[in-house]
């Protein structure tokens, strides 16, 4: 019997060591839950569904996306559904999806920035903050499980013929998540007030 322990503990440290030799370093065990990113391109996916985001590697152009489009952080999603241009402002009509378990979602549209044209020699680059008046979401919280939907306005956009609008909003709550949606505005037809 002692020889069979011994024997077991021998051949595990063997295994261990090599397992160490053959990477550098002995690594903690992972979480399935919150898997590790291995390179800039890999998106995880949670139990409760898929993760849809642009990912944007430093120093390259972000992946421009047709609308809808959806992006989820850690168990809350915001979907840009529809944009709309006024005198006084630009909207988005989007719902924001708070799919976590026992964490309070706020919203504060003051944080909201949009950015036409992004790096289109072509057309100018112009970037607003947000609107001084968000009916639909100052003050908003979405518990959990729970959603809203409505229109958050950043300031008018003074350009008229649009490419492309980076829209990136914060939402805070056990921690602040930041989104950010690059748009493809070519041939969209914008609501009209």
């Amino acid at each position: 019997m002692v020889k069979k322990i011994m024997l077991g503990l021998v051949c595990g440290s063997i295994v261990f060591t090599g397992a160490v030799l053959m990477n550098g370093t002995p690594h903690a065990a992972q979480d399935i839950d919150n898997p590790v990113s291995i390179d800039s391109n890999y998106v995880a996916e949670t139990a409760g569904g898929n993760e849809k985001s642009t990912p944007n590697k430093s120093g390259s152009e972000p992946q421009l996306q047709k609308l809808p489009v959806t992006q989820t952080t850690n168990g809350v999603e915001v979907i840009v559904h529809s944009i709309r241009r006024t005198v006084q402002t630009t909207d988005f009509e989007i719902t924001i999806k708070n799919g976590t378990a026992n964490e309070t979602v706020t919203v504060d549209p003051t944080r909201l920035t949009v950015q036409a044209n992004h790096s289109n020699a072509d057309k100018s680059s112009e970037k607003v903050g947000a609107s001084p008046t968000n009916p639909d979401f100052t003050g908003a919280t979405i518990l959990p499980g729970k959603e809203r939907h409505g229109w958050i306005s950043g300031q008018a956009l003074t350009e008229k013929e649009l490419e492309s609008l980076i829209v990136e909003l914060s939402l805070d709550g056990s921690e602040q998540r930041a989104f950010s949606f690059a748009i493809d505005c070519k041939n969209l037809k914008f609501r009209m007030l």
